[in-house]
Parts: structure tokens; sequence; C-alpha cells
């Protein structure tokens, strides 16, 4: 004969909240949670969709008394939204960003403070090249928001872009100048050159110099409103000594190589260029905005990078320029 198993049911209400326990050792942790989540999310702008690929990571911060997170909300929480905005895209990333916020906090009514981060690779429609054809530019989006509870979920949202580019080195090419004055400046009688003819051509003609990719990341705070991404990554390229493209004819790669090394910048320049360029294309930033700009210089000639980096609201960024004068 056989005998039949009796199936035991276990419902969630039966089961004991491990993490809802007192903590044995009563320390608060500023951030608990997930990441490496990959989801796939459309946004949709001015009539333009954008699918992007973004890996997520969720925090929330834990009080000293509780032993852990319900790390299954915070997941599910990415999930829900992710597969809200499949059916119905998003009107930007900074949307995303505030709802995943204030789902967080709805969800974990233990916690007054939630992070949401995420990065995308950023696949943009450029017209590139003398003729203008249109062509993809890959760059990098950056997204990072905090949440604190009160009255209001008050949230700061800030949204950025790293682009790569060229520069060519001022400081090595000035020593190549000095060089070539001094060889012309040898055979100036027999070449019948003055002076102040070397000094012209030398003014005109591209001087040679090493030159190496450079990646520039510009992250600003949004407040309420939105950010056109294209904004973004025009103001870092336009900050560089060239904008460097996958594919160029030769010719278009002379041009880039010369108008490159007639625009020779250091590190630290195309940094001030970025804040400088920021200020003057995104007047409507408020004052009370965090602007955040970092350059890092992969050297040709070098064993090392060199990088420069600034942090500051726009209000401490136009005074330090008021102050001197540009």
């Amino acid at each position: 004969m056989f005998r039949m198993q009796t199936c035991l049911v276990v419902t969630m209400s039966d089961l004991p909240d491990v993490q809802g326990e007192r903590a044995q050792i009563p320390v608060a942790l500023d951030m608990v949670g997930v990441s490496g989540l990959v989801k796939k999310v459309k946004v949709v702008r001015d009539g333009k969709e954008t699918t992007l690929i973004p890996e997520f990571s969720a925090y929330i911060n834990l009080p000293r008394e509780q032993r852990g997170v319900h790390m299954s909300r915070s997941s599910e929480t990415i999930e829900s939204i992710v597969e809200d905005v499949a059916y119905k895209p998003v009107e930007g990333v900074e949307e995303l960003c505030r709802k995943l916020l204030e789902r967080l906090l709805e969800k974990h009514e233990y916690s007054d403070r939630a992070v949401v981060v995420f990065e995308s690779p950023l696949i943009l429609d450029v017209r590139a090249g003398e003729e203008e054809v249109k062509r993809q530019k890959a760059c990098r989006l950056h997204v990072r928001g905090e949440a604190k509870r009160g009255e209001e979920i008050e949230a700061r949202v800030f949204v950025g872009v790293s682009v790569d580019g060229m520069t060519a080195c001022p400081c090595a090419q000035e020593m190549v100048r000095s060089y070539a004055e001094a060889i012309l400046a040898k055979r100036a009688e027999e070449l019948s050159l003055s002076k102040e003819v070397i000094g012209k051509i030398l003014d005109v003609v591209p001087l040679a110099s090493h030159s190496q990719r450079c990646r520039g990341t510009l992250i600003v705070e949004v407040g309420n409103g939105g950010i056109d991404l294209t904004d973004l990554v025009e103001v870092v390229e336009s900050s560089m000594s060239g904008s460097i493209q996958d594919v160029l004819k030769r010719h278009e790669e002379a041009r880039l190589i010369r108008l490159a090394h007639l625009n020779p910048l250091f590190v630290e320049d195309v940094a001030r260029l970025i804040i400088f360029n920021t200020l003057r294309r995104l007047k409507w930033l408020p004052d009370e905005s965090v602007v955040e700009v970092r350059v890092e210089s992969m050297e040709s000639v070098h064993s090392y990078n060199t990088v420069a980096y600034r942090k500051a609201t726009v209000k401490e960024l136009k005074r330090e320029l008021a102050s001197s004068g540009d």
C-alpha cells in the first residue's frame, strides 16, 4: 500500500521576518542595497526614442536597531518600474530616477534616505565630417539620485555623460617650435628669411606634438526639470583639441590633426573649458545646482594618465569667473 504524504502549505505570514530582527550590534549603516541589475529602458523626448541598457544600483540607509533590509523589495522596485516603462516609455532618465527613489522609500518604511545609480552606453545620431554624414557616436551615460524622507520626499538628481576626444600637448609643441625656430634661424640667410617671417611661418604651420585620447565627464544637477543629453555631449566635445570619429577619410584625418595641433590643450585647460562652456550653454541651471567635471588624458608618451577634477555649485563657479574679469 502507498501512504499518502500530507503537503504542508506555508504562507508568507508564517515565515519569520529575519531582516526585521533586532541587530546584535546596534550600528546604523549609510547604504545597503543591490547592484549590478541590468535592464532595458526606453526614453522618449521631443519625439525621439532612445533605448538604453543601464546597470542599476539601489540603496537605502538602515537604522541601528534593524538587522537587515528586505533586498528583494529593492530589486522588485526596479523590476516593476522598468516593466512599466517597457509599455509606457519615460520622458527622460531624470523621471525614471525620481520614480525609483520614491518607490524605494515607499517599500522600505524603516528608511529615510535612498540612493539610485545607473549607467548605460549611450548612442547618439550625429552629423560628422566635412560632408555632414549621419553617423552614430558612442558615449557613456551617468545618472545618480538621492532622496530624503520628510513631510514630502525631497529628491536630487544628477545627470552626466562621458565623451572621448583628443588633445595635443602645448608643452611638447612649444619645444618643437623652439627647435624649428633655431633651425630656420641658422639657415635664414640661405633661405632669405627674416626673423619676422620665421615667426609668421611658425604661427601658421601646425607644429608637431604628442597627442592622445582624452575622456571628459560632465555631470550636472538637473533640479525638477530635465536636460538634453546632446547638449552635455557637445559641451564636452567642443572643449577638447579635436573630436575623434570612428570613420575618417584621409582628407578628414588630415584636417582633424591639423586643427587639433592648432589648438593644443592641457588636461587642466580642457576641464576649465568644460566648466566655462557649461555655464555659457546651460544658462538655465539654478545657482544651487552642482556641476562636476573630470577629465582624464590617456598619455601617449608617458606610462601614466593625467587627471583634472572640479566639483562646485553654479553660483561658486560664476563668482570665480566674475572675480577674474572673464
